[in-house]
């Protein structure tokens, strides 16, 4: 009768237990990367930066000009003139032009040709801004924003999972904790029901009534300090739970964490080289391939400026188009022009230079920065995991000792004061490994965190 009473309970308790929805950790980070805010903005941020490189193509779209002008004054028709021109700038620095002038008047200006003139040509930098141009470097460092909003967001992922995933195991523990104490007021209160029945029989003094009422009342005063950090906990960890258009998501109360596995080993040394790729350092690798191109373009200031601009003129548009250039009908101008001190370029080179040393050290820092926490939380996780093992093997102790300490009492030997002390020993044992449990979950999160697991 006794075993089938067992066997009724365990198969109560798995009952209870499936209906119960298990929170896994992957669930957690999938909710966080879909639905939290943090992550939306950061999509958001990426979605502006590629507006930015839309932006930044503007100096390349050709351009439609129309410039008309007209004069007249005390009857007499000074000029009447309109202008048409299409300009086509291209990656390397040339504008290209087509155009039609119209000018007609009795004062025109000389160096205006009377009636219609079509023209086509381009305007060439021969020096400065021929390698790049505040055109060329603005698209390009553009791009580069945009890779590094990316490279953002995958920073704030990757800090946002650390800290929920920190949050989830200090639920987890608070949830094992609670359930431990329920487990021992649930022993403690059969025990006073034997004690009773024993006392009523004559086999047990009025003493051991009150023994055991006082250790019910002792774990439903740690019944209540558990439950508090649970609820804490959970409530902690609902702020990270959101779902669609933006509504806050409070944890189920029948949502239960997932077992405790231990890790496999991990190969610190193949992480390590993982790091390299870590969100943080990637940052600083666009940060500096943004600097060099400033870098460059602040050495096209130390060039003179030299521009070639040439159109090749005529009544008719295809004879303008298949005319030799530089014999007849065609208009060139040549300038040139360059500071004597090159205060703009020197001083903006250096600077940039500057700029480009002081981020490489920054890299380097947090480089090492990074691999000290790898090393640091490996090392805690390593300890952890060697605690979890000896803090089992103290538990198998304890038990061991209440459970002789109540085969003693049942012979006369012991007293009710000595179990409920064991009981006491073994509870603590037992919460100490939930709590050694969970600080090696969460420094396996911190190692991942410090390598840049969390990122995709």
């Amino acid at each position: 009768m006794k075993n089938l009473l067992i066997c009724l309970c365990l198969l109560f308790s798995v009952c209870c237990r499936g209906q119960n929805k298990v929170f896994t950790e992957q669930e957690l980070i999938a909710v966080i990367k879909k639905y939290h805010p943090l992550a939306l903005q950061a999509a958001i941020d990426i979605k502006i930066a590629q507006a930015g490189v839309t932006i930044s193509r503007s100096p390349f779209d050709p351009v439609i000009s129309v410039d008309d002008g007209r004069k007249d004054f005390e009857g007499i028709n000074y000029y009447n003139q309109k202008y048409r021109e299409l300009k086509v700038p291209t990656w390397y620095g040339i504008d290209l032009y087509a155009g039609r002038e119209e000018v007609t008047g009795n004062r025109i200006n000389p160096e205006e040709t009377r009636g219609t003139l079509n023209y086509v040509g381009f305007t060439v930098p021969l020096l400065q801004n021929f390698v790049v141009d505040k055109r060329r470097a603005f698209i390009r460092q553009a791009t580069i924003a945009r890779n590094l909003s990316e490279v953002e967001r995958d920073i704030a992922i990757n800090d946002l999972a650390r800290e929920a995933l920190k949050t989830y195991w200090n639920w987890w523990e608070g949830y094992h904790a609670y359930n431990l104490v329920q487990s021992a007021i649930a022993n403690a209160v059969k025990r006073f029901g034997m004690v009773k029945i024993a006392y009523g029989l004559g086999d047990r003094p009025a003493i051991d009534t009150l023994e055991a009422l006082t250790q019910i009342q002792t774990l439903q005063l740690r019944q209540n300090e558990a439950y508090l950090n649970f609820v804490k906990s959970g409530l902690q960890l609902s702020v990270f739970l959101w779902k669609e258009e933006n509504l806050p998501y409070e944890l189920p109360p029948d949502a239960v964490p997932q077992r405790w596995i231990a890790a496999d080993t991990i190969m610190f040394e193949a992480i390590a080289s993982m790091a390299a790729a870590h969100p943080e350092l990637t940052q600083y690798n666009f940060k500096l391939e943004s600097l060099r191109i400033d870098q460059r373009l602040k050495f096209q200031y130390l060039l003179p400026d030299v521009k070639l601009k040439y159109n090749q003129i005529g009544k008719d548009v295809s004879r303008t188009l298949k005319a030799p250039w530089f014999e007849n009908n065609y208009r060139y101008g040549l300038s040139v022009s360059m500071p004597l001190r090159l205060s703009e370029g020197r001083g903006g080179l250096r600077q940039a230079k500057l700029k480009t040393d002081r981020t490489q050290l920054d890299r380097v820092g947090k480089q090492v920065q990074l691999i000290n926490k790898m090393k640091q939380y490996y090392i805690e996780w390593q300890q952890t995991a060697a605690q979890v093992t000896q803090q089992t093997n103290i538990i198998t102790n304890v038990t061991t000792l209440q459970r002789g300490e109540e085969t003693r009492f049942l012979g006369g030997e012991s007293s009710l004061f000595l179990i409920n002390a064991r009981e006491l020993r073994t509870i603590e044992a037992q919460q100490k490994l939930v709590e050694i449990q969970s600080k090696n979950k969460e420094a396996l999160v911190d190692f991942k965190w410090a390598a840049g697991m969390f990122v995709d």
